[in-house]
């Protein structure tokens, strides 16, 4: 339209990952092995998708908190009934191997005679 370049409603934030104190070490390392930062260790979020900016700007904050939240997971411990059953497929998966190699060599042993 023709007021297509009258605002400026883009939003951008630059957040400095490596040196952000209320960042732990887990979640920054996770960040910058992604790919996500740039040489300088910063981590840029930009949202244009409104014709506002402070909704823009809070489009960026989400997207913030999402990436945050993303990367600072933490899986739970398995407990110790995920444990045993763990164990009992790696048993069941090595016995059917076992079998596999005891059949393999009895066949092979055999004379087969036509």
């Amino acid at each position: 339209g023709q007021h297509v370049n009258r605002r400026n409603t883009k939003a951008l934030i630059r957040v400095k990952i490596t040196g952000a104190t209320w960042i732990s070490e887990r979640t920054k390392n996770s960040i910058s092995e992604s790919g996500l930062l740039d040489k300088p260790g910063s981590l840029s979020i930009s949202s244009q998708g409104s014709r506002h900016q402070s909704e823009n700007t809070q489009d960026c904050l989400v997207k913030l908190q999402k990436l945050l939240d993303k990367h600072s997971y933490v899986p739970p411990e398995p407990s110790q009934e995920e444990l045993d059953e763990r164990e009992r497929q790696l048993r069941l998966r090595k016995e059917r191997r076992k079998q596999i190699e005891r059949t393999k060599k009895y066949y092979r042993n055999r004379d087969f005679d036509m």
